[in-house]
Parts: C-alpha cells; sequence; structure tokens
C-alpha cells in the first residue's frame, strides 16, 4: 500500500450514493495535470439497487464522451461507510495463513456467505507486532456492492481494474508526501466524508492506529463550552466539539500503547476538510497543530473549470489516481485496499 505513487492516465471514478465523480490525469509522475473531471447523478442509490440503472450508464457515457476523457481502464474510488474497517488482533501466521484468517473474519464480521466477500489487511506498526500475535487492519467488503460499481463501469464502456477505499488511498498519498520532508515524524491522519470519518496515526514504518466513525454534528451543545482564541472560524469551532473528543481519546490510547508518543500534527483530507471550525477545534481539544492537504499543490488544475464546493472532496479521486497502476484487468474487483 505504501509505495510511492507514479503517474498513469487512468480514470479514477468515486462510487458515490446519490453521484459518481470521474478524473483522470495526464502529464508526467513529476508534474501532473487534471486533465477532466465530471460529476454525474446516479438515479438509485448505489448500495441498494440491484440492477444497474440505464439512465445512469447513459449519463455516465455522456460524461465520458463530453467531459475530454480518454482510454477505457478506470479504478473504483469505495466510500467509508461501504467499506469494513476494524484493527484485530490475530495468530502471527504466514502470508498465505494469514490472509485465509483476515477472510474468515470478514466473513464473521460481515455476517454474509464467504463467497459474498472480498477483503485484504495491512500490518499494523505498532502494539503487539511482533511477538505471539499481529495486529492488523481488516478490510472488507461485499462482494455484490463492489460487482455493481464494476457492472456499471463495463456498460458505460469502461474496464475497471481496481477498486481501492478513499480514505486509505488519501492516507498512502498523505504518507508519501510526509515522507518527502525525512526524516517523517509521527502524525495522524483524518479523512472526513459527508457521513464517516477516518482516523489513522502514522509513522516513518507506516500505519500505528486506524479508527472509521460516523461523525456526529455538536449542534446541541453550547457555543461557548469550546474556547478557541484568535482563529478566524472559531464561531464554528464549537460544531466539531464531539468528533475532537473522539479524536483526544484515540490519540490517548495510541499515546497509551506506543510509550508516550503523541502526534506531530493532524492532517486533515476529503470532503469536509476545509468546514469552517474543524481545525480550531481539533487543535483546541486534541492540543496538536492542524492543516489540511494542499490539493492544489498536488496536481495542475488550471486545465479544468473548478468544480463547485470544495476542492478537497476530490482528494480520494486524486489520491486514486496517482496510485501505482494494476496490472491486469478484472471484470470483478479483488483488490479493497
Amino acid at each position: 500500500m505504501f509505495n510511492p505513487p507514479i503517474q498513469r492516465k487512468l480514470i479514477a471514478v468515486e462510487c458515490g450514493s446519490t453521484a459518481l465523480r470521474l478524473l483522470q490525469l495526464s502529464g508526467s509522475a513529476a508534474s501532473p495535470v487534471v486533465q477532466s473531471i465530471a460529476m454525474v447523478q446516479v438515479c438509485a442509490p448505489q448500495s441498494t439497487q440491484q440492477n444497474v440503472d440505464e439512465v445512469t450508464v447513459r449519463r455516465l457515457k455522456d460524461a465520458l464522451r463530453g467531459g475530454g476523457f480518454s482510454g477505457r481502464t478506470c479504478a473504483l474510488v469505495l466510500p467509508a461507510k461501504s467499506i469494513l474497517t476494524e484493527c484485530i488482533e490475530i495468530p502471527a501466521l504466514a502470508n498465505d495463513e494469514m490472509k485465509e484468517s483476515v477472510s474468515w473474519t470478514a466473513v464473521e464480521r460481515l455476517g454474509v456467505d464467504r463467497s459474498e466477500v472480498v477483503s485484504g489487511h495491512l500490518p499494523l506498526r505498532a502494539g503487539t507486532l511482533g511477538v505471539a500475535s499481529s495486529e492488523v487492519l481488516l478490510i472488507a467488503a461485499r462482494r455484490t456492492f463492489v460487482n455493481h460499481a464494476a457492472t456499471l463501469m463495463t456498460q458505460a464502456g469502461l474496464e475497471p481494474v481496481r477498486a481501492e477505499l478513499g480514505a486509505l488511498a488519501a492516507m498512502r498519498l498523505a504518507w508519501n508526501q510526509v515522507k518527502v520532508t525525512s526524516p517523517i515524524p509521527q502524525f495522524a491522519f483524518l479523512h472526513l466524508e459527508a457521513d464517516r470519518a477516518t482516523l489513522a496515526v502514522l509513522n516513518h514504518s507506516g500505519l500505528v492506529f486506524h479508527r472509521a466513525f460516523a461523525w456526529e454534528s455538536s449542534a446541541d451543545l453550547n457555543p461557548s463550552s469550546i474556547p478557541v482564541a484568535g482563529e478566524e472560524d472559531e464561531s464554528h469551532a464549537w460544531r466539531w466539539r464531539q468528533m475532537a473528543e473522539e479524536i483526544l481519546l484515540c490519540l490517548r490510547h495510541v499515546e497509551r500503547r506506543a510509550g508516550g508518543a503523541w502526534p506531530q500534527f493532524v492532517l486533515l483530507s476529503g470532503a469536509m476538510a476545509e468546514e469552517p471550525g474543524i481545525a480550531s477545534a481539533i487543535r483546541s481539544v486534541c492540543g496538536a497543530d492542524t492543516r489540511s492537504m494542499d490539493i492544489e499543490a498536488l496536481a495542475d488544475w488550471s486545465k479544468v473549470a473548478r468544480p463547485s464546493g470544495s476542492l478537497s472532496s476530490w482528494m480520494s479521486l486524486l489520491s486514486v489516481a496517482l496510485a501505482p497502476p494494476a496490472c491486469q484487468p478484472a471484470t470483478t474487483s479483488r483488490r479493497v485496499a
């Protein structure tokens, strides 16, 4: 997962429940350029629709023809709410046995037949790693969800080569970007989607901690309950109090397990990363420097019309587009992370 990203011109397609977003790069690995972007409204929610909707397929075809996209290969970008991610502790096993154990754990967690699950895992570089048992991040999805998204792509004339969890793709890109600053510090990464938060702690070895959770607004709290001084967005910080406290609990858990290590900063990513008050709330509650990933520094956006809304909402797409390509096409996506 943590290989250095290189430039390839596949089409990244984010499979949201109400819309599909597309992004394609051109240029070199050192100087990527956003060549094309598009958004396609979905007629029925992707998580519940049994058959591929012909109207959505037609809209996707129109977007590909009219948006300046080229080629057929694509990568699916999956939202956090569609994927099970859970830290589990399993016996230290050989690679094949580890995969088998992780697969059966995914079946147990999702409560479906094994043939209906696609799964993978990442090692955690902390805690019990290297002794009698190992801690890994389980990543699993229902095969029907992944296959439905892949079928939608093929009916629109595209050829899916992989499926990837958008939050983990952004995390990988963040780790590679921070690594350039050498030596890499321990830092926290927070990817915020509209209804899901993904928190990770990373160091020079890779992933130390991971947790995905539904975030809640603090609308019922007293705005004066979170003191933030000298911030332009301090009037909005109270909205994020509950999330900030959840993050604080996670960081304290990591600190206890990792012998006093505290992240040097929290790096924000995702659709909600630029919401007023989020940085102030985390900085105030967690006492950590908070910064956002600079998506405009990662690629040249001058060739496309600037999309409406926050540009950070395209971070997952850009991260997958910058990732190493899959070697062979696959009609059913077997890779989730």
